[in-house]
C-alpha cells in the first residue's frame, strides 16, 4: 500500500502529521475531503468565539484600560473578547483547491492575537485551533473519500 500523508500548521500548535494507509489509486483531487476539513476547522474557529477561546482553556480577560475605553465608547463592558464590532470574528474564510486548504484571516488583528511570540502587551488569544476531534474528523473524512475511490 502506499502512503498519504495530511499535514497541519496552525501556529501555536505543533505541527502534526498523520498518514493514511490506503491504497488512493492515483487520486489527484482531494477537494471533497479538504472542503470538509475546512467545515470542522471554522466550526472550531465559530466556537471558540461563542465559548470566548474555550477550546484553548479560556481566552485572558480585558484589561481594566480596554473595559473603561469599551465603556466611553459605548461598546459595553467585559463581553464578548474580541468582538467590539464584529469583523473579526467574521473575518474567516477557507480556500480550498485540489491538494490544500487554506483557512485564514484577513484581519490586520489576528496574527497578533494567534501569534505564540513573546509579548509585552496584547495577550495572545488563539481563535485557529485544531481540537484532537477535529483532527479524528478530518482523518475519518478522508478515508471515507478515498476508501471510494
Amino acid at each position: 500500500m502506499k502512503g498519504f500523508r495530511l499535514r497541519w500548521t496552525i501556529e501555536g500548535v505543533p505541527e502534526l502529521s498523520r498518514i493514511l494507509m490506503m491504497e488512493y489509486k492515483k487520486v489527484t483531487d482531494f477537494s471533497t475531503p479538504l472542503k470538509q476539513a475546512s467545515k470542522f476547522i471554522m466550526a472550531d474557529i465559530e466556537q471558540n468565539f461563542v465559548s470566548e477561546g474555550g477550546l484553548v482553556g479560556g481566552w485572558k480577560p480585558l484589561s481594566a484600560s480596554t473595559v473603561a475605553g469599551r465603556l466611553r465608547e459605548g461598546y459595553g463592558g467585559q463581553h464578548p473578547i474580541l468582538q467590539k464590532t464584529g469583523r473579526l470574528r467574521k473575518s474567516f474564510y477557507s480556500n480550498v483547491s485540489k491538494s490544500k486548504a487554506l483557512i485564514t484571516s484577513n484581519s490586520p488583528y489576528f496574527p497578533y492575537h494567534q501569534s505564540i511570540s513573546p509579548r509585552t502587551k496584547l495577550p495572545r488569544r488563539a481563535m485557529l485551533v485544531l481540537t484532537e476531534r477535529t483532527k479524528q474528523n478530518i482523518v475519518q473524512s478522508f478515508n471515507s473519500f478515498l476508501r471510494f475511490k
